[in-house]
């Protein structure tokens, strides 16, 4: 399978999410595997970044702009994911004796397993939504790089309201100086006839 064509399936409604993983799982997987175990150096740890990796791509797909650019878009998506996982996860030290594994045969099965099931959804979802900061070809940005472009959108609302409150103390103002510039002061002697 191409990467286009890897990339049409993982857009696709019709198909099923299950072989969409396991499409994506049989062409990147185990390179994904090796590079999430080189960054995290837990092999637990590895298998949970790579699922939540994998359902961040089924989920994010149509921000890919180039598909050649698939294998490319999910190492990045993998790297943020380590990321968040080590800015968010348990604090372990390091073992002292660690060396890649020599088999990833059961690392297909394991991931499958953890994320096709039904009453998975909601984990899914939840995946999927906390990773939604992406720049304009469609990587990811780092978690907590800043606000990004979805951080000012956010802001916009925020803006309005306060131009909004600003613009009516500014009228409110100019009303209250225009009356009062044509009446005399509380007490002063008027000298109109």
């Amino acid at each position: 399978m191409t990467d286009q064509d890897l990339l049409h399936a993982l857009r696709s409604s019709r198909t099923r999410t299950a072989d969409a993983y396991a499409q994506l799982l049989d062409d990147y997987g185990e390179e994904l595997f090796r590079r999430c175990i080189l960054v995290l150096r837990d092999r637990d740890a590895a298998h949970v970044v790579l699922r939540d990796t994998l359902i961040v791509a089924r989920a994010h797909a149509c921000r890919l702009r180039d598909a050649d650019r698939l294998g490319e878009w999910l190492h990045a998506l993998a790297e943020a994911e380590c990321a968040r996982h080590q800015e968010n996860g348990p604090r372990c030290p390091l073992p002292r004796e660690w060396r890649m594994p020599e088999r990833t045969s059961l690392v297909r099965a394991r991931v499958l397993n953890g994320m096709v099931g039904p009453e998975l959804d909601g984990y899914r979802t939840h995946v999927a939504a906390r990773a939604d900061r992406f720049d304009r070809e469609g990587f990811p940005l780092e978690p907590g790089s800043g606000l990004g472009p979805r951080g000012l959108a956010s802001l916009v609302p925020v803006a309005l309201a306060l131009l909004c409150a600003l613009l009516a103390i500014a009228c409110a103002g100019y009303v209250l100086a225009r009356d009062s510039a044509h009446e005399p002061f509380p007490g002063a002697v008027s000298s109109r006839p």
